[in-house]
C-alpha cells in the first residue's frame, strides 16, 4: 500500500512538472507602416485578454471594432466603435520609427493609444485605449474616462 501511494504521488508530480507554460503568440510589431495597419479590425475572441488593465478604472470592451483608412501622405483615419459607449474618429500621421510599436493620435480632449502586435501567421492585433479628458471652466483637468479594446485585423477586405 505504501509503494502504491508513493507511486501515485510521484506520478502526480511528474504530470504537474510536464504542464506546458502558455506561449505568447503575439510579438510587438516594431517599425510597422501605414500599409501594415490599414484595414478592418474585429474584437479579439481570446476572452482572457478582457480582464481589467493595470490602470485602475480601465475597462477593456470585448465588442470594439476599428476601421483604419488611408489618407494622403503618411496619414490615417481611425474610427473606433464600442456599441452604446463610443463612436469616435481620430486622424493623424503614422510614426515610422523602427524602435516603436505604439500608435498615438489626439483630438482636442481625447486621444487613442495602442500597441501594435504581429504573430507568426502574419496577423495584426492592436491593444489599447481611448482616453477622454474632462476640464473645469478654468481649464484644469478634473477627470478622465478610459475605454480599452483588443482587436485583430480581419482577413476579409
Amino acid at each position: 500500500m505504501k509503494k502504491a501511494s508513493l507511486f501515485l504521488i510521484a506520478l502526480c508530480l511528474l504530470c504537474l512538472s510536464c504542464e506546458k507554460t502558455p506561449v505568447n503568440e503575439w510579438d510587438r510589431f516594431y517599425g510597422f507602416t501605414k500599409d501594415d495597419i490599414v484595414g478592418h479590425y474585429e474584437a479579439n475572441p481570446d476572452e482572457s485578454l478582457y480582464q481589467e488593465l493595470p490602470t485602475q478604472g480601465v475597462t477593456v470592451y470585448s465588442n470594439a471594432t476599428i476601421d483604419i483608412t488611408s489618407l494622403s501622405g503618411n496619414s490615417i483615419s481611425i474610427r473606433i466603435v464600442i456599441p452604446s459607449v463610443i463612436n469616435k474618429v481620430f486622424s493623424g500621421a503614422v510614426n515610422n520609427e523602427e524602435n516603436s510599436s505604439d500608435l498615438v493620435l489626439r483630438n482636442f480632449n481625447e486621444d487613442i493609444m495602442m500597441t501594435v502586435y504581429k504573430n507568426s501567421k502574419g496577423q495584426i492585433r492592436m491593444h489599447g485605449r481611448v482616453k477622454r479628458y474632462r476640464y473645469d471652466s478654468d481649464g484644469i483637468l478634473i477627470d478622465s474616462n478610459y475605454y480599452g479594446f483588443d482587436v485583430i485585423k480581419s482577413t476579409e477586405n
